[in-house]
């Protein structure tokens, strides 16, 4: 009984012992920026609490120093570049544990914990398509623009800490504001608002903890964060495709987007962790999408590394790239064997959300092969020009008759070329070289009717023929149809301009129709 009373006291002292030699490697002074801040005997109570609920969950210790590791270096060279003490990145990870989605109970969202108003105050936008307070760059730099202006005010960073929480115009009307001006010197005691006592406490643990595990194998094999710029109006979908990485991943570090396709009115940055990035599989990947994926580098001087491919390669010259006009035509695409509703809208240089809604279409839709898909096409200036110049002509008949001069001018020095003309057309006899078609085009009303000028062959000539001109006859469409490979019920029906309804009741597929190749379908009643 003695001896375990003995063993008891023992670990009681061990423990004690290392409590007390722990408290006494606590600091007596902490700096932010220039500033020096004195611990006083009172507040370190209030301190050993604090660190004392930070390190009583490892496994959460050991999540946010993955986190930290992973954000701190897109946050610092924001912070150096609007001249921010380094330190304020823990004041980051105080308000919302580095949480994009962390909402406060006062409805602060984000990051950096701001308000819609002190948000849209500091430069960010927050609307229907995106939540820049989610952003952890934009973000970023929103703090930096809250931090700066008030201490310009304050010209002290422990009292421009403690505006954060309370607000500026709230803070100038305390006595601290005029007592803690310009100083470089502050003591805290128990008196000190808990904010300001608690970012300390996170900023003395946290610094702590990364330093003990700087040469941790876990630490160094972090991954780091990749960032993806050139995403201007793209859809998270068509990306994650495009870059073989996962949905879930850019949908979950990019809570920012709220409707699934980057905004096209401003340069946004995607991001996620690199070890579900197309680096680890470049071989499967276009040289476009390795071009804009860039590292969140370690170095608080340089936020990116841009990866290493020729630019030849990421650049290809374009021959013959047709210049397109304002003017939009809506056109019908039929659906082709290997496509996609993300490759249809990049054919026609469409987004996908555009196409989508065109279509009344939702984002899970599928598609079948000869399904129609309605598409809107940018028409090239030639055909533009060369439209504008057939209404020209329709309006002045005159240029039909210089047309035939030109050509009765062009055919007069061969010999024995008979010529017929009439209202509209010019006709050549024929010969076995070569024959010229040149179209002219009458009023509206008449009909059109093309100009076929033929060539003698040299040395050979054939008989003359006198040409007729008849209105081409309208060829009646099949009313039964051979079912070939490949061949849809919903194929065969546009084809013909059908419904699929009235193929089926036509040829009494019943309920569950089936075809098969070679099957003949009545395809008219």
């Amino acid at each position: 009984m003695n001896q375990k009373k003995l063993v008891f006291l023992f670990l009681l002292f061990v423990s004690s012992y290392h409590f007390s030699l722990q408290a006494s490697l606590r600091p007596d002074t902490l700096s932010l920026g220039n500033l020096r801040v004195a611990i006083h005997p009172s507040a370190k109570p209030i301190l050993e609490k604090e660190w004392a609920m930070l390190g009583a969950n490892k496994k959460y210790v050991g999540m946010m120093k993955e986190k930290m590791r992973l954000f701190f270096p897109i946050i610092e060279p924001i912070l150096k570049d609007g001249n921010i003490p380094d330190e304020f990145k823990y004041l980051c990870v105080q308000e919302s544990a580095l949480n994009p989605n962390a909402v406060s109970s006062s409805n602060a969202v984000g990051y950096w914990q701001f308000k819609l108003e002190t948000a849209k105050d500091v430069g960010l936008k927050v609307n229907k398509e995106v939540d820049e307070r989610r952003h952890i760059m934009e973000a970023t730099r929103g703090a930096v623009n809250y931090l700066t202006r008030n201490n310009t005010v304050l010209d002290n960073w422990l009292s421009t800490l403690l505006s954060y929480r309370l607000g500026l115009g709230t803070l100038k009307k305390m006595p601290l504001a005029t007592d803690w001006l310009g100083k470089s010197l502050i003591e805290v005691d128990s008196s000190t608002d808990w904010y300001v006592l608690r970012f300390l406490a996170y900023k003395h643990f946290w610094e702590t903890e990364l330093q003990l595990n700087s040469q941790d194998t876990t630490a160094t094999s972090t991954p780091s964060m990749v960032t993806y710029k050139q995403v201007k109006g793209k859809n998270l979908m068509e990306l994650s495709d495009e870059w073989k990485v996962s949905y879930d991943d850019l949908k979950k570090y990019n809570s920012w987007v709220l409707k699934d396709w980057v905004p096209d009115d401003k340069e946004y940055t995607l991001y996620h962790p690199s070890n579900v990035s197309i680096f680890e599989s470049k071989s499967i990947v276009s040289l476009a999408a390795q071009s804009s994926a860039l590292i969140a580098s370690s170095d608080t001087n340089k936020l990116y590394v841009e990866a290493e491919v020729p630019q030849e390669a990421l650049y290809p010259k374009k021959k013959h790239k047709p210049i397109l006009s304002d003017k939009v035509e809506t056109r019908w695409h039929s659906v082709e064997s290997g496509e996609s509703l993300s490759s249809i809208a990049r054919k026609y240089d469409m987004k996908l959300p555009d196409l989508l809604k065109l279509n009344g279409l939702e984002m899970s839709a599928m598609i079948s092969l000869g399904q129609k898909i309605k598409v809107l096409r940018k028409i090239p200036m030639l055909e533009l020009i060369a439209e504008q110049l057939d209404e020209k002509a329709k309006k002045s008949p005159a240029q039909v008759k210089e047309v035939k001069e030109k050509i009765e001018e062009t055919v007069a020095e061969e010999p024995k070329v008979n010529i017929k003309s009439t209202s509209n057309s010019v006709y050549i006899d024929p010969a076995v070289s070569r024959e010229i078609t040149i179209r002219s085009d009458a009023p509206d009303k008449e009909i059109k009717e093309d100009i076929k000028v033929q060539e003698e062959a040299p040395k050979k000539r054939a008989e003359k023929v006198n040409a007729s001109v008849e209105a081409p006859a309208l060829s009646k469409s099949p009313s039964i149809h051979q079912v070939k490979a490949g061949e849809t019920l919903f194929r065969i029906a546009s084809q013909y301009g059908i419904s699929v309804q009235k193929l089926i009741e036509w040829n009494k597929l019943g309920k569950n129709p089936n075809i098969q190749v070679g099957q003949k379908l009545k395809v008219q009643p």
